[in-house]
Order: structure tokens, then C-alpha cells, then sequence
């Protein structure tokens, strides 16, 4: 179990000692990073890369970078953080805060002293955040919040001092507008982008980075799954079952995460054929993977003799030759080549000769077996330990350099995609822009001549899309998408409001329906068209009908007074609301009196109300005697004008004329007897 610690600053030291002493703590008493991992190192494969904002952190060139003084507390704090917080993207997530910070105190302080953080500081760091950040400018605005914690609980600055940063998420989550839509949109796959990524497949490259691409590619489009999940798919990963008509049907064995579990997930018809396709292609492309590491769990204590191993014992001294054909390693035919190779810096192998005291004139087939084997991933042999995944039983079990377009590919060393190796070769982002995709090697551009750029996830989008517009139920859904969570389908739908009408209009039941009063029986949607009102959509649904005010152009008037508004509409035959009618008739009878009563006695105001209780009980009579009648056919459309209602042409009328005002004549009407 790895060992963690709570740190307790010191009261009586300074902020820059508790700094100091936080680092060594961290680096003396922490290991929860891999040990092949270097702490002087300033990139840690698989974790994090200390390089500035913007900069691929691989790329760790003294100008890429962070400054050297900020660097000890920033592999501290990431550490610190992976201890306590053991997630996938702990370090990855908790180093966006530091790349922010850093430039901030230097423009600010001149140097990148962390004990030297204030609000001037941190205000920099958000320009810094939405500069380098633009697409999750939220992430580092929480984790900047998160830093300033951790420095002010842990008395690591000199001043107290109360900050927040609130940087908002990506535009578009909830939003209607042009910029929400457009937003929402841009979530989706390009369709020329989908036609192109087809021609690639329909053309089978042969190169191992393009075949890879494309055919994991292929098995995102055929269900709804996550990078990670389909990097996790075993070797048999493929169910194919014959129904009693004879049709086939595909299925793919996924783990779904965010607590779904294993899921079977059913592969659309017409994707059958590419997902056997796709599954073939990645199997012939790591079936040598496979082999070697299936010859690590079973022969422990021997070196894999692939084909251009030397054939000589296990503890026979090898020459550099000899030895840079077992590693796989091109030298040109030339002694002295082959030498200078194993001794250059770079190669790890003269890393671990020299951390074993081992010469090159020492190597034997034994000694790069426990090289091979300390170079196996971590947790070796199990890829995924909570699926019970071994390596061995992979689909994306693949050798070092397999995916590289220059460097050889090593016989002996097993190795698997991550995220990256699919996103890098997809997708341009900030830190690799340089970086040539499957699209720039095979010529492809968008159609304004710029450089085609997808991620993983929007194919994601597309097909829970394409699943809301084949009226796939939600339930189905969020299983096929492996969701644990029906109600996190809305984030994955794009469909338009163009589309959701045309959906409503084409429905055969609705086109069946030819009135209103149909509709209503039917409780289907009934539009202002079928009210006699302008405009296709919906109207709204009140207590005793219709309202078909348009509510884009001016909120309502009437604050729901419907009895008393021109634009209520009922219809005749619809018996629920002319109960309710008369209902709300006896309600007004009562209240009249009521009011007649208060204007007896003297009440302030009482004959205004009176007023207004008898033009709505006279309103409600007539509707009702209206919804009665014979005369009147089943399905008719009712609307009772109102002057009452405001308009600028009788308030102008009104003021040029003799004519009395509309209050003035409602007060001179006797009351109803």
C-alpha cells in the first residue's frame, strides 16, 4: 500500500521554509508514482511533463521548461496530489494551476518563487488560464482556486489574503442562443470529416500509425464508447450471434465507465462488416504484442527469441552487434556503431547497465531479459487489474515504437496506446500543432484549405445523436453509451429545433389528426396553425383552452387573467375544459357577491372590483353558452374579443376623440342583474 502523509506546516517557520520543507518531505517520504519514474527527471512517462502552458510535455528542452525555481514545489504538489487524490488525471490537472502561476510571477515578482503569491499574482494567472486554456479555461480556474487553498492552509505565503477565480466553462452547455446553438454544434463530427475518415478505412493503409487510427476509429462509430474503454477491449472482444431467420447481429464486449460496468454493447446492422473489419485489422497488428508478452508471464527467467535474436545461450557474452540485434536496434552493419549506440546517454539500456554495474562487453541475453523486464508496463501482467485484463489477452497489446512513423520497432519491449496516441494523431491541439496527423499524411483538408482537426469524443456526440433522430428510447441509449445516468443523455443531443418540428410534423398519427379537437383527444400537440392563429408552433396549453399569444414578441399582459383575454381560445367538444369552465363561472358568481356585499358596506375600491366581476362573469357566460350550443359544431375554434385589451391605436383614438376611455366605459355599464 503506498505511503501518504498529511503535512503540517510550522507555525514559527516562514512561508518559503514550510515550501522547502514540504518538497523534501514529499520527495523523501511519498511513493505513489511508478519506480521507473526519475524524480530529477522532468518528464514523468505517464503522468505529467513539467514544461510551460502550451508546450507538449515531452518536449522538455531547457527553453520548454517551467522555471527552475518553481519546479521542485511543482513535482511536490502533483505528487501530493496524485497521494491524496489517486485519480487518472490528478497530475495531468493539478500542473495547469503551476503553468499559470509561473509566467504570472515573473512578470509580477521577476522571479517564480511560489512563497511570493497574491492576488496581483493570481489575477495574471487567469489572463495566463484564458490565453493557454481557451477550451477548458474552467479546469484551471479550479484548480487555481485549489492551489491558492492548498498555499494559504498550509502557511506556504507570507500575507493572508481571500481570492477566487471563476473562469466559465465552454459556451454552449444549456444556452439557446446563436452562440449556444453554434457551440452545441460544433460538438458534432463534420460530415466531410466522417467521408473522409470512410475512404481511409474503405482503402486499408498499411502503415501500423494509420492502420491503428482508423480501425479504433472504425469501433468509436460502432457504438458510443470512450477512448479508454476501447483501448481496454479484450482480444475476443467480438459476439456475433445468427438469429432463427438466419440474420446476423455484432456485438462488442465493453467495460462502460463511470460506474456502468461490463455492457454488451449491439453494433447498428449496417456497421457489422467494418466492426469484423476493424477487430481483424487491430489483431494482425498486435498479435506479435501478444506473443511476447504471453512469453513473459510463461518464461520468466528467458529472453524472447524473436527471429533476429542471436542464436547463443542465455549467460554467453554478447558483442555490441550481437547485442543491438537482440534489442532490435538498427546499427548499420557497423561495429563501433553499435557500441556507440549502447553507450549514449539517451538509451536507457546504458541506464540500467550503469545502475547494475554491468559493462558492455558484460551483456548477455540474461542481462537484457531483466532490462526487457524492466521496461514491462507497470502492474505487469495485468493491463487492467479490475477487469481482470491481462496483457497477453489484449486487443491493443503492442510493442515500443510500434505506432512510430521514424524509430524502429522493438521486438522484446511491450507497450499499449493511451489517449494520446489517438487524440495527437486526430486532433490539433496547442502542444501538438507541429505534430502531423492521419489527415496530413493521407492529403486531406477541409474545404477552406485548412488542416482537418477531430477528437474521439465528438464521435461519441454523433452516434447519441444519430440515436435521438432514430427515436431510440432514452433508456436504450444511455445502455448502448454505457451511462449509468438516463438523465445525462441531453448533454450528448444535438438535434436541432428545425429538426424536433420536422419530426412532429411528419409523425403519421399527428397527419391523421385534422382538428384540434382530435388532437386534444389524442393528447397530441396542437399549433397555432389549428387555432386559427399565425405561426407552426406549439400554443400554449391553459385551464380552459388555448393561449396563442407569441410570447418572443411581449410577455403577457393579462398575468394570466385568461377569461378576460382576446387571445384565449377554446374548443368546442373538449368536455375537461368546460367543466372547469363552469367551475371557475360558480367562482366568480361568488366573488361578485362578495364584492357587491364590500361595495354595499363603503369599501375602498369595492366598485372597481364589482366592475371587474361582471365583465368576467359575462365573458364566462358567453363562452360557455357558446361551447353549448348546437348551432355550433364539434371542433370549432372560440375566441371572444376583448376591449379591454391595451393597443397604442385605441389609447391614440381615444386621446384625438371624443370617445370614452375604456375604463369610462366599463364603469358605465349597469350591473348585471
Amino acid at each position: 500500500m503506498a505511503k501518504i502523509f498529511k503535512f503540517s506546516p510550522s507555525e514559527s517557520l516562514g512561508a518559503k521554509a514550510n515550501v522547502q520543507a514540504f518538497i523534501i518531505r514529499c520527495r523523501q517520504d511519498l511513493d505513489v508514482l511508478a519506480p521507473e519514474i526519475d524524480w530529477d527527471s522532468h518528464y514523468w512517462k505517464g503522468e505529467v511533463g513539467f514544461t510551460k502552458a502550451g508546450i507538449n510535455a515531452r518536449k522538455i528542452d531547457p527553453d520548454n521548461l517551467l522555471d527552475q525555481e518553481i519546479i521542485p514545489f511543482a513535482k511536490a504538489y502533483v505528487t501530493y496530489r496524485k497521494a491524496h487524490h489517486p485519480c487518472a488525471r490528478a497530475t495531468s490537472r493539478s500542473i495547469m494551476a503551476i503553468r499559470c502561476v509561473e509566467p504570472a510571477l515573473l512578470r509580477v515578482k521577476g522571479c517564480a518563487d511560489i512563497s511570493l503569491v497574491d492576488p496581483v499574482v493570481l489575477d495574471q494567472a487567469v489572463a495566463v488560464a484564458r490565453d493557454c486554456y481557451p477550451f477548458c479555461g474552467n479546469q484551471a480556474s479550479s484548480e487555481l482556486n485549489r492551489l491558492v487553498s492548498f498555499l494559504l492552509e498550509h502557511k506556504m505565503v507570507d500575507r493572508v489574503f481571500q481570492w477566487k477565480c471563476s473562469i466559465s466553462g465552454p459556451k454552449g452547455r444549456g444556452r439557446t442562443d446563436q452562440e449556444g446553438k453554434k457551440a452545441s454544434q460544433d460538438k458534432m463530427p463534420p460530415e466531410h470529416v466522417l467521408h473522409y475518415m470512410a475512404e481511409l478505412f474503405a482503402n486499408n493503409p498499411q502503415n501500423s500509425a494509420d492502420k491503428y487510427v482508423v480501425s479504433t476509429f472504425a469501433l468509436l462509430m460502432c457504438a458510443p464508447s470512450r477512448i479508454s474503454e476501447v483501448h481496454d477491449l479484450p482480444v475476443d472482444c467480438l459476439c456475433v450471434e445468427v438469429d432463427s431467420s438466419g440474420s446476423r447481429t455484432v456485438a462488442l464486449r465493453f467495460d462502460s465507465g463511470k460506474g456502468f460496468g461490463p455492457n454488451l454493447k449491439w453494433v447498428p446492422t449496417v456497421f457489422n462488416d467494418v466492426a469484423i473489419k476493424a477487430v481483424e485489422r487491430l489483431k494482425e497488428l498486435t498479435d506479435e504484442g501478444r506473443r511476447i508478452a504471453k512469453w513473459y508471464e510463461d518464461h520468466p527467467d528467458e529472453f524472447y527469441r524473436h527471429a533476429a535474436c542471436p542464436d547463443v545461450g542465455e549467460n554467453t557474452h554478447l558483442t555490441p552487434t550481437q547485442a543491438c540485434d537482440a534489442l532490435g536496434v538498427e546499427y548499420g552493419g557497423l561495429t563501433g556503431t553499435a557500441r556507440k549506440i549502447l553507450k549514449n546517454i539517451n538509451n536507457p539500456v546504458r541506464e540500467f547497465l550503469e545502475k547494475n554495474s554491468i559493462g558492455v562487453d558484460e551483456i548477455t541475453l540474461s542481462v537484457l531479459n531483466k532490462y526487457a523486464r524492466s521496461r514491462l508496463p507497470k502492474d505487469f501482467p495485468w493491463k487492467n487489474r479490475r477487469l481482470k485484463l491481462k496483457w497477453s489477452e489484449s486487443m491493443f497489446c503492442m510493442r515500443s515504437n510500434e505506432l512510430h512513423l521514424q524509430r524502429g520497432v522493438s521486438p522484446v519491449i511491450v507497450w499499449g496506446p493511451g489517449a494520446s496516441s489517438i487524440s495527437s494523431a486526430l486532433s490539433i491541439t496547442s502542444g501538438t500543432r507541429d505534430m502531423q496527423t492521419v489527415w496530413d499524411r493521407n492529403g486531406y483538408k477541409n474545404p477552406d484549405g485548412s488542416r482537418v482537426s477531430l477528437t474521439t469524443h465528438q464521435v461519441r456526440h454523433f452516434l447519441n445523436t444519430t440515436a435521438q433522430r432514430g427515436d431510440l428510447g432514452q433508456f436504450d441509449i444511455a445502455r448502448w453509451s454505457g451511462r449509468a445516468n438516463v438523465s445525462q443523455n441531453n448533454t450528448y443531443n444535438h438535434m436541432t429545433d428545425d429538426e424536433y418540428q420536422n419530426k412532429i410534423s411528419s409523425f403519421p398519427a399527428l397527419k391523421a389528426l385534422s382538428g384540434p379537437l382530435e388532437k386534444i383527444t389524442a393528447n397530441a400537440p396542437v399549433t397555432l396553425a389549428d387555432l386559427g392563429a399565425i405561426g407552426d408552433v406549439m400554443a400554449h396549453v391553459t385551464e380552459f383552452g388555448f393561449c396563442v399569444h407569441d410570447y418572443s414578441m411581449l410577455p403577457c399582459q393579462k398575468h394570466r387573467d385568461c377569461l378576460n383575454c382576446g387571445e384565449q381560445v377554446c374548443v368546442k367538444g373538449d368536455e375537461e375544459k368546460l367543466a372547469r369552465l363552469k367551475l371557475q363561472r360558480d367562482a366568480i358568481f361568488l366573488q361578485l357577491s362578495q364584492a357587491e356585499q364590500a361595495l354595499e358596506e363603503g369599501y375602498y375600491g369595492a366598485d372597481r372590483w364589482t366592475v371587474h366581476q361582471q365583465k368576467t362573469l359575462e365573458r364566462a357566460d358567453q363562452l360557455i353558452s357558446l361551447l353549448q350550443s348546437d348551432d355550433v359544431e364539434n371542433g370549432a375554434v372560440v375566441r371572444l374579443n376583448s376591449d379591454q385589451d391595451f393597443s397604442r391605436l385605441k389609447r391614440e383614438l381615444s386621446a384625438t376623440s371624443s370617445q370614452p376611455k375604456i375604463t369610462e366605459r366599463a364603469r358605465s355599464k349597469p350591473a348585471a342583474q
